[in-house]
């Protein structure tokens, strides 16, 4: 009796687990030798026709699995499988009534499921060069009614809505950025008026501090008024440099009141709408890109300066 090849001994381990994969490791021994000479994938062919035919389906769906790696990698493979094409069907399809899948049924029912799916994905690659993997297939999904998973239909089918999708979010994209071009100058105004109002309440809460700094340095000693007048000079620099909060009073309640109702549309309304733009100029997609670039520079030098206005009249 001749001795074993060494592919007929690698898928005899390979199929004696309950795994639902195939071992990774006696995977790759079994494709190296047979690539090491048609001698043993001509073996690897007879194996697994002989592991097709044992009664458990553990070790039928672990064999298809290997003619699965196999059969989309070696030409001289599925030219030897195709010539008992039918009878691979039969054993792992189980059409035929004279010829049931084996138990144990749970696996049998993944068996036939995971055939008919393999047999689908080898008819998209190669059914236009086999005629028997041609009819197979046919006779299984027109005659028998069998129903296939529908996998390359299904994929196209969602990398098309995919397409679709991402040219309306394109779409989007330009829309806005035509409605930015519009509306730019009136943006920009807008926002830097509240900027320019933030300023001058701010300046103005500034100038009453020192007018009431002032006002308790007076005195009618002209060498005491110069020297007051450094030491006020000193004193705001130094409120600067310390970050010393003007306090709200009696006198200045309305310039903080209108202060507050500015940071917050500052806040709320104009950060957002500069960080959107800024958004959508980065994102959308143009041939010509001399407005966007202009724009975005604009955009994030506002945002800069929206966000130490922030700074500024939060503190």
């Amino acid at each position: 009796m001749a001795e074993p090849t060494l592919t007929r001994r690698l898928i005899e381990r390979a199929t004696v687990s309950t795994a639902q994969e195939v071992d990774p490791r006696l995977l790759r021994a079994i494709k190296s030798a047979v690539r090491s000479s048609d001698e043993e994938l001509r073996s690897a062919v007879g194996s697994l026709m002989d592991h097709l035919k044992k009664n458990h389906s553990q070790v039928r769906y672990l064999a298809v699995l290997i003619t699965d790696e196999l059969f989309m990698r070696s030409k001289l493979f599925r030219s030897l499988l195709v010539v008992s094409f039918d009878q691979f069907l039969s054993l792992s399809v189980g059409f035929r009534s004279n010829m049931p899948l084996p138990p144990p049924s749970s696996v049998a029912s993944v068996l036939r499921w995971k055939s008919i799916e393999l047999l689908e994905k080898w008819n998209a690659s190669f059914g236009i060069h086999y005629r028997q993997l041609r009819l197979g297939f046919d006779y299984l999904k027109n005659t028998l009614r069998y129903q296939f998973p529908n996998r390359l239909e299904n994929a196209a089918r969602l990398q098309q809505e995919r397409r679709d999708r991402e040219n309306r979010s394109k779409q989007i994209l330009v829309d806005k950025f035509e409605n930015l071009k519009e509306i730019y100058s009136s943006v920009k105004a807008e926002i830097q008026s509240t900027i320019d109002e933030i300023e001058r309440c701010l300046e103005i809460v500034s100038v009453k501090e020192e007018d009431d700094l002032t006002y308790n340095f007076s005195t009618e000693d002209d060498v005491v008024v110069e020297f007051k007048s450094l030491t006020l000079q000193q004193i705001r620099l130094d409120s600067l440099k310390e970050g010393e909060k003007v306090q709200e009073n009696s006198d200045n309640k309305a310039i903080f009141d209108a202060l507050r109702e500015l940071h917050k549309l500052l806040v709320s309304k104009h950060l957002l709408t500069v960080q959107n733009w800024i958004s959508v100029l980065i994102r959308v997609d143009l041939t010509d890109d001399k407005f966007r670039e202009s724009a975005l520079k604009e955009f994030i030098d506002l945002h800069n300066v929206i966000k130490s206005v922030k700074k500024r009249a939060a503190n």
